[in-house]
């Protein structure tokens, strides 16, 4: 069963990609032009639900897509007899499997959230330094917060929220639907077949993935300056290079994180 659109490597060209075809299409319309398809167009206004949903509530779309891909991986890892070891006792081999697994996903967890919430700092202290400030609110040092109160961000240079968060919670997922791939592959030997619900959750989760570019799109032609968007472009990168290339290639980290 093959999952990926495109094969994994490949999938992280997609973003800079959007960025690159959004910004030629900013560069060749007028201003003018921009300012009237995001005041005529509901799908361009930052208030359609679309955004609302996906975009400032992402976090929460993330996490309950991020469970239930968790689940999946080790509903079907933990069944999987040709990824357990063959000299040990099978029940004791698939407990401290399953337990292996719990922990990894529960690390990837954590951590993608904590490296956002740094992310996110600078991003917010970089705003506020170079004279940002939430329009309504003072002492407000949080972008997120100043929505939260009914604000706006205005003045200072805006790395692009959108950008940063969304090609990072994308590329993670992304990475697990390409190991999930690998062992869908590998029951595939063995005629296999997942259940229903979990292509049902697959089906969802590229839906989401699909939408998520859309919005990027929109912001790459619309909303930004250039420089925002390359930054916050570059930051995306950041989760999944940490949870799914330095940790795995460090020895020491991945047995202390991932084992």
């Amino acid at each position: 069963m093959k999952i990926l659109p495109i094969p994994w490597p490949q999938i992280c060209y997609i973003y800079p990609t959007i960025l690159f075809i959004g910004v030629l299409i900013n560069s060749l319309l007028p201003n003018e032009t921009l300012q009237s398809h995001k005041s005529n167009y509901y799908v361009l206004n930052s208030k359609n639900i679309f955004n609302q949903v996906m975009a400032y509530n992402g976090n929460k779309v993330w996490s309950i897509l991020f469970i239930l891909l968790s689940v999946i991986q080790i509903r079907l890892q933990s069944t999987n007899i040709n990824l357990l070891p063959r000299h040990v006792d099978s029940a004791a081999s698939k407990r401290r499997h399953v337990n292996s697994l719990i922990k990894q996903y529960v690390i990837k967890f954590v951590l993608k959230n904590v490296l956002l919430a740094f992310l996110f700092l600078i991003i917010d202290s970089l705003f506020i330094l170079t004279g940002g400030e939430c329009n309504l609110i003072e002492d407000i040092w949080s972008a997120e917060h100043c929505k939260a109160k009914g604000g706006r961000w205005e003045g200072g240079f805006d790395i692009s929220g959108h950008f940063c968060f969304l090609i990072n919670i994308s590329l993670i997922l992304w990475s697990e639907l390409s190991l999930l791939n690998k062992v869908l592959e590998d029951r595939e030997e063995t005629f296999t077949k997942i259940d229903k619900w979990m292509e049902g959750v697959i089906v969802i989760i590229l839906g989401c993935l699909y939408l998520w570019m859309g919005i990027l799109f929109v912001t790459a032609v619309y909303y930004h300056t250039l420089l925002e968007k390359i930054l916050g472009c570059i930051l995306g990168f950041v989760c999944p290079i940490v949870m799914y290339y330095f940790i795995p290639n460090n020895v020491k980290l991945k047995q202390t994180l991932y084992k």
